[in-house]
């Protein structure tokens, strides 16, 4: 029977530009403080008309977008906003449903963090969404 190989992906020398949009903002300060420890470069916003001006002229690599927020919801801000094709959304949601999930990857989100979110989980994502290929692959 062959050895299992576990491979692990390292985006330790791979900094990314990212936009939060959250209206809670515990939510924002524990992503913004995570990513910027993984070496990302984070803009957060609460409000989703913010972030529609934000996004398109940001040159955002990633998108985190809160799916239920008061006033303008995540389908809003993914329906109203012009999202340059080099950036990915992912959407950040504690109400899973199959609905919801199936809404947002049909508006253009490429995945989903379910909360609440650990720091590890992001980084595990945005490895995996990301369309650098990181020199640090290591096999143990």
């Amino acid at each position: 029977m062959p050895t299992p190989v576990l491979v692990l992906l390292v985006l330790k020398e791979i900094s990314v530009k990212i936009l939060l949009l959250d209206d809670d903002e515990y939510v924002l300060k524990f992503m913004k403080c995570a990513l910027l420890q993984l070496g990302h470069a984070v803009h957060c916003t609460s409000e989703a008309t913010k972030a529609i001006r934000t996004i398109e002229w940001g040159g955002y690599d990633f998108a985190l977008i809160d799916y239920l927020m008061p006033i303008h919801d995540g389908v809003w801000f993914m329906t109203h906003a012009r999202i340059p094709s080099t950036t990915k959304v992912l959407l950040m949601t504690g109400y899973v449903s199959r609905e919801i999930i199936t809404t947002m990857f049909r508006l253009g989100a490429r995945g989903y963090l379910i909360k609440p979110i650990e720091k590890d989980e992001i980084e595990r994502h945005l490895a995996f969404h990301s369309s650098h290929r990181p020199e640090g692959l290591r096999v143990a």
